[in-house]
């Protein structure tokens, strides 16, 4: 706690917190009144008297259906700050394979990784949780916290936490908390260990409660997946969907793609959704509800998501349909025009080099 209440600690938190949020009524209040705010902070919860608000609640539709935990400004300060402090801790105990809340690991990394493992392996088995945020057993996750932090305060405040939110009787956590995040991630760790140190799996990737396991050999791929998952039910407290075991050169599907030994595909959901939102933004502009700098940050984001995956055919056939793209917005040279060209080129033979020009 000592560390986590430092001044430059506390003012490094409020700059993350408040990233992207600046023009936010809230962030300009806490912003206006900093130092004072800096010092109640500091003061309760060395104290053991920092309290955490009440959350406000709305609701997302996209891709599914989840209720999102919105904590006050001045709680979200304090989780930054908390967790720069015991994200060293939180890291260490991961195994290498797993990709969420890490620094330098993520979304892309975790696809790229399992390219790897695809390409190495000849079978793949797919395991989530069902509904995983809502399921986490708070005595479990109490119990794997305080084995890894011995500040007795820290823990009553990561009690406070957990314990403060509940969608069944001493279940759950709140979606949108920095921490819940951590904890989350954290979860699944002792499983993630089991799973490669005793289980003897040749491979896996996680990311959050999206678990990946590669092997090239099928009975032995199913004898670990079914010892996994009775771990999982009965020490962690979760249930599983059925789990998906295929070879992997028919494709794995992970986090919205599918993971082929030669490139990434989006997989049918992810297709969907980026038609049907591109559609309905073209539909607002041509409406003039929003402007074409609002489409264009969105269609940014869209795309950014896309042009991850291989989708030249997909976007050639959105190309070709009337009003998808704004007037004006439409490109004039595609990529895979751009490429076909590139392609069309004749090869030039590189110069020889001079014989002193490596010496320079």
């Amino acid at each position: 706690m000592e560390r986590i209440v430092q001044t430059e600690n506390l003012h490094e938190a409020f700059l993350r917190a408040a990233r992207g949020k600046q023009c936010k009524v809230a962030v300009m209040a806490f912003r206006d009144d900093l130092h004072n705010q800096m010092c109640a902070i500091q003061r309760d919860l060395l104290a053991g008297r920092y309290a955490f608000g009440p959350y406000h609640y709305f609701t997302i539709y996209d891709p599914k259906r989840r209720i999102i935990c919105a904590a006050p400004f001045r709680d979200r300060v304090v989780f930054h700050a908390m967790m720069r402090i015991c994200h060293p801790v939180f890291d260490n105990h991961q195994v290498c394979d797993s990709y969420a809340s890490r620094l330098g690991k993520g979304t892309y990394k975790a696809l790229e990784r399992a390219g790897q493992m695809a390409r190495r392996h000849r079978w793949f088995a797919k395991l989530d949780m069902v509904k995983y945020f809502d399921s986490i057993d708070h005595e479990v996750m109490m119990s794997q916290l305080c084995r890894l932090f011995k500040d007795g305060m820290l823990l009553r405040y990561f009690d406070d936490l957990i314990r403060g939110y509940s969608t069944l009787p001493g279940r759950g956590l709140p979606i949108g908390n920095l921490t819940s995040q951590y904890f989350a991630n954290h979860y699944l760790s002792p499983a993630d260990h089991l799973l490669l140190e005793r289980m003897g799996a040749k491979g896996m990737v996680r990311y959050m409660d999206d678990v990946l396991i590669f092997d090239n050999d099928t009975n032995r791929l199913k004898d670990v997946v079914a010892c996994y998952s009775d771990h999982v039910r009965h020490s962690l407290r979760l249930d599983l969907h059925a789990p998906i075991i295929n070879r992997t050169d028919c494709g794995v599907p992970f986090l919205g793609y599918v993971v082929k030994r030669d490139c990434l595909r989006l997989n049918g959901r992810s297709r969907r959704r980026f038609v049907r939102k591109m559609a309905q933004w073209s539909v607002l502009v041509q409406q003039e509800r929003v402007s074409i700098e609002q489409y264009a940050e969105h269609a940014t984001c869209l795309m950014a998501f896309a042009r991850k995956a291989d989708v030249r055919q997909l976007m050639r056939k959105l190309s070709q349909t009337p009003g998808m793209f704004p007037s004006g917005l439409q490109p004039r040279e595609p990529w895979w025009q751009l490429e076909q060209q590139r392609q069309e080129l004749p090869s030039v033979q590189p110069q020889q080099q001079h014989a002193v020009e490596h010496e320079q």
